[in-house]
């Protein structure tokens, strides 16, 4: 069943639109998945319920950015992950992010919606970059930001508060930036 909830952007294959509440079971098992949310410091996934999720979901806002955005596919509706973006902060950079099943891995979508997250940012804000953090242990997302001309600039490690490390693991990742003149350079070539 296709959602009704306003569309941010489309891409070939994807619609890339806001969350409802309808949402709920995407979110529980993109959340509650060890294979999705290793790469994110949650080995055994997210400790959270579906009220829990409902509740986060129905506080949505109508403004695409902070706040979760789900991915569909055009052909069939079926939600298959989600999306991120913030806007720009005070040095104008914005931050992305893609999360989808692992049922579909492997079909390039990452890279679709990537592009299509850089291209939303730098038409509709006047940000500088983009920034992500993918897991040094995660090659498939550390593929999807040099696919889209991501380079890595630094390395962190990201340690959760002292309340949550019981069922957290701290993350190593690479920061990877793709600058706004690099991307209208390639989108012109």
């Amino acid at each position: 069943m296709k959602s009704t909830r306003r569309i941010v952007f489309e891409t070939e294959r994807l619609v890339i639109r806001l969350v409802g509440v309808e949402d709920v079971d995407l979110f529980y098992r993109l959340w509650t998945n060890p294979r999705v949310m290793l790469q994110v410091g949650f080995p055994n996934g997210l400790k959270i319920t579906l009220q829990e999720i409902q509740e986060r979901l129905a506080r949505a806002g109508v403004a695409e950015y902070e706040q979760l955005l789900v991915v569909d596919l055009k052909s069939t509706g079926c939600s298959i992950g989600e999306a991120w973006m913030t806007r720009p902060d005070s040095e104008r950079i914005a931050v992305t992010d893609v999360k989808l099943l692992p049922e579909f891995w492997g079909n390039r979508y990452g890279i679709e919606i990537k592009r299509g997250l850089l291209d939303y940012l730098f038409t509709h804000t006047n940000c500088l970059a983009v920034e992500a953090s993918p897991n040094v242990n995660n090659p498939a997302s550390i593929k999807m930001q040099e696919a889209v001309g991501g380079i890595c600039i630094r390395e962190e490690t990201y340690t959760f508060p002292g309340s949550m490390q019981a069922y957290t693991t701290p993350v190593h990742c690479y920061i990877y930036r793709v600058e706004r003149s690099t991307w209208l350079a390639g989108k012109c070539s």
